[in-house]
């Protein structure tokens, strides 16, 4: 199968048939890529842009811009005909696994922002690249040399990589071979590409060189060897004889350097399993097969995901995983159209995808415009939120059925007691139905029922809060509720959320980490201490190095930090759900350990996500940097 909205010629890409010069549909002058490049429409660098495809823009016009949202109500619904979603917590089928929850360039160039208030509450769980437009040119502009050039745009990659393959993220990372090297379309015209005339010696002292500064780096990557081969990406072409020996002799020296070293690949620009399936007989027969085969921009992730099991499995390579390391294109990018997609991705089987950038390449640190500047200051939009909510989402997926153009996609987590549920439309549907079943069931029910929150997630920017529609208790016993989907806006999206009604408060030791509806989770620099006897459960978590992240999920309404105030104690940065920092001073002229010292806003039953920073400026009369975190008290 290949894309609805366009069907690549079997076998390679040939030379691109648009010409050269802006395409008429890209209104992007800060796309990396230059415009006119590929058989779709413009085409961003490095692994960093969203392509327009032929025809989309008229599709999307047919489709009324393809989502429009609506305001869910916990009253009856008025049924719209043929429009609904139902949904059942007792029936599940596999687990969670937050694919989508990724981003390419989506940090800064030392990979320090954005800021983890805005970073960790989205969970990533993938992400990728390489330096691209970075100033020096990569090991081309250092005239095929480790220069400086080079070293910038690699020494970018492994900050951005470092941050986010340790704790608390723990993600992975496709360190993008060509950017480095200098293939993001600002190398001269007369670059000569790897193994050019069939000489590849510069082209494996590159590869040499690289992996040794990897290795010594001792950060985790995944190698991403050739973004897009084709049009300026790799003039020679995909499935040509100079690509092919390009990329045998990577995957060569890599796994000469590095065995256990991922390979990934072939990152071409679109879903094409008639251009993939000669590059797998290729590799397959050469011993270069890619530990993780993986494509850029697919129309209907479950399907493409079957096509290509499918064609793996009829060359006896099935097992392998699967990556779309670019998702989205920039008419894509929007609260409705997103949820919608994630829904698609999760059910697919892939096993990561990343958020593609369309604007501010390559190191804007907004998360691929996921963030945007307000009054100087970096913001959440409606996307932001979009993926906070499908970051909550933990445990089993649950069973949905969908009539229309609705999609939906519903977890349940009997560890976390909680239930959500995150809806969006393909189409302008004036009004639609939304039923959740299941209430009932032994991993959400208490004495006093359920809690069922609604939010709409409008597609803003910035946003600082998804709009809270409804949040009703549902009496012990009742196993339904039916939710009312009435249009506003198009491409709005919504979250629900299933908790037990409110049950008093739970006090969560510091101590207690990834497990329960409620804990802690701890980046570097981070310590324990035990026997401490003025403090809950005698434990206390602490770290002096200032920009040391602690993370606090919760499920509630209102949350309270303990911690210890004391001559030695320094100051921190606490954020909820996003919200900007505020600083708090645990300074005091003496002992006062377990002291409340931070209490969040009023807000809506359900997950939430706490982020504390150690900060790099103390109170002048302190004598240390020192934060020792003892409990939360989460009122239910």
């Amino acid at each position: 199968m290949s894309h609805p909205l366009h069907s690549p010629p079997p076998g390679p890409h040939p030379t691109d048939p648009h010409p050269p010069g802006p395409h008429p549909a890209d209104p992007h002058p800060t796309d990396p890529h230059p415009a006119g490049l590929h058989p779709t429409g413009p085409h961003p660098a490095g692994g960093t842009g969203i392509r327009r495809r032929r025809g989309l823009a008229a599709l999307l016009a047919a489709l009324a811009l393809l989502v429009t949202g609506g305001q869910l109500a916990a009253t009856a619904p008025a049924h719209a005909a043929g429009q609904a979603v139902t949904v059942d917590l007792r029936t599940t089928q596999g687990a969670a696994t937050g694919v989508g929850s990724g981003f390419l360039y989506g940090l800064s160039e030392d990979g320090s922002g954005p800021d983890d208030s805005l970073l960790a509450p989205l969970a990533p769980r993938s992400a990728r690249g390489g330096g691209a437009r970075l100033d020096g040119g990569g090991w081309v502009g250092d005239n095929y040399t480790p220069g400086s050039g080079y070293t910038r745009r690699l020494n970018s990659a492994l900050a951005q990589a470092r941050r986010l393959t340790t704790p608390p993220y723990e993600g992975t990372y496709d360190l993008l071979v060509s950017d480095i090297w200098g293939a993001d379309t600002t190398q001269p015209a007369a670059t000569v590409y790897p193994c050019t005339g069939g000489d590849c010696g510069n082209w494996q002292a590159f590869l040499r060189r690289l992996a040794a500064d990897v290795a010594a780096s001792g950060v985790k990557v995944r190698y991403d060897i050739w973004n897009e081969p084709t049009g300026a990406f790799f003039p020679p072409g995909f499935n040509t004889a100079q690509y092919y020996q390009m990329w045998d002799t990577a995957v060569r020296e890599l796994r000469a350097a590095a065995p256990q070293a991922v390979i990934v690949g072939p990152s071409l620009w679109d879903f094409s399993p008639n251009n993939v399936s000669p590059f797998l007989d290729h590799t397959k027969a050469a011993g270069t097969v890619a530990d993780v085969i993986n494509w850029h921009f697919s129309g209907t992730p479950v399907a493409d995901a079957q096509t290509m099991r499918s064609l793996l499995d009829s060359k006896g390579l099935g097992g392998l995983p699967l990556s779309m390391n670019e998702y989205l294109h920039g008419d894509e990018q929007h609260a409705g159209y997103q949820a919608w997609y994630l829904a698609q991705l999760a059910g697919s089987g892939i096993d990561s995808a990343s958020h593609a950038i369309w604007d501010d390449c390559c190191a804007a640190g907004t998360l691929d415009g996921v963030l945007v500047r307000s009054n100087g200051v970096l913001r959440p939009t409606g996307q932001w939120w979009v993926y906070k909510g499908y970051a909550d989402m933990t445990g089993s997926r649950a069973q949905v059925s969908t009539q229309g153009t609705l999609a939906a996609l519903a977890t349940v987590d009997p560890v976390r007691r909680r239930a959500s549920v995150l809806a969006a439309a393909t189409s302008g549907v004036p009004s639609a139905d939304l039923t959740v079943n299941g209430l009932t069931s032994p991993a959400l029910s208490g004495g006093s029922g359920v809690t069922v929150t609604v939010q709409r997630v409008p597609d803003q920017a910035p946003l600082e809060q998804p709009v809270t529609v409804s949040s009703q208790t549902v009496p012990a016993g009742t196993d339904s509720v039916h939710l009312s989907l009435a249009g506003t806006a198009a491409q709005d999206a919504f979250l629900v959320t299933v908790v037990p009604a409110g049950q008093g408060s739970t006090t969560v030791d510091a101590a207690v980490t990834g497990s329960g509806p409620d804990y802690f989770r701890y980046g570097t620099n981070w310590g324990q201490t035990n026997g401490v006897g003025d403090m809950y459960n005698t434990t206390a978590n602490w770290s002096y190095v200032p920009g040391s992240t602690a993370l606090l999920h919760f499920t509630g309404r209102q949350v309270t930090l303990r911690a210890v105030r004391d001559t030695d104690q320094g100051r921190m940065y606490v954020s909820v759900d996003g919200s900007v920092p505020v600083k708090v001073d645990n300074y005091a002229p003496g002992r006062a350990a377990s002291s409340s010292v931070w209490t969040s806003p009023q807000l809506p039953a359900g997950p939430h996500t706490v982020v504390v920073t150690v900060a790099p400026d103390i109170n002048p009369a302190s004598g240390g940097h020192n934060i020792a975190l003892d409990s939360a008290v989460v009122q239910k």
